[in-house]
């Protein structure tokens, strides 16, 4: 069995450690953070890149690579660092769930627990999907795309790469939504949004033009 190494110590990095011991298929985890002077945390061993690079590079297949950071321009980054060392990135599905014949994740996506993904829909790289999402049929979602609990996406939906979707956010069928935008929390988006734009409120609004950090 291999060596589970979570990139991210934070809140949704000891998430993820529940979900692994769910999935039950890895013989150690640790966690990967170079922001923490942490050696230990909720009894995890904690690596810097370095640290783990000197461990697991020199026989890659003995280890898989997530990144649990929740913010998709952070995604990008801490994949792109781990790509340069060619390392083995993976993705993290909760147990039991069933992906349509139709439908594909790629590398290096979590889905968590309780989410529903129904047919011809197709997330990109290093996506994460958080708990009890809804997304429905033919529907697209960009690179590094973030998508919080109970957000709920309708039918013929396009998200693009980079974008963030807050918790209870609600996309109704038909829309397009342009890259690096962030919708709100509880936000009901009725009409196509333009790339880099933050929208509030039900319907949802336009508020600025998004920056990288989020902060709604």
């Amino acid at each position: 069995m291999k060596t589970l190494c979570i990139y991210g110590s934070g809140g949704m990095g000891r998430e993820i450690v529940d979900l692994a011991y769910k999935i039950n298929k890895w013989s150690k985890i640790v966690f990967v953070d170079d922001s923490t002077t942490s050696s230990i945390i909720d009894g995890i061993d904690v690596f810097t890149l370095d640290k783990a690079l000197s461990q697991f590079a020199s026989n890659p297949k003995d280890s898989e690579f997530i990144v649990a950071v929740g913010q998709p321009s952070s995604r990008r980054a801490l994949y792109e660092r781990l790509k340069q060392h060619n390392l083995n990135c993976i993705s993290v599905i909760y147990p039991g769930f069933d992906l349509s014949r139709l439908s594909s994740i790629q590398s290096g996506c979590i889905v968590h627990t309780g989410t529903t993904i129904t047919v011809n829909v197709h997330i990109g790289r290093g996506c994460l999907v958080n708990k009890h999402v809804v997304i429905g049929h033919d529907v697209d979602i960009g690179d590094y795309t973030v998508i919080s609990p109970n957000a709920s996406i309708g039918g013929d939906v396009s998200i693009g790469a980079g974008c963030f979707l807050g918790s209870g956010a609600i996309i109704r069928n038909g829309i397009n939504i342009g890259e690096n935008s962030v919708i709100g929390m509880g936000a009901v988006v009725l009409k196509d949004v333009k790339p880099n734009s933050v929208m509030v409120g039900n319907p949802a609004r336009f508020l600025k033009s998004s920056v990288s950090k989020i902060n709604i």
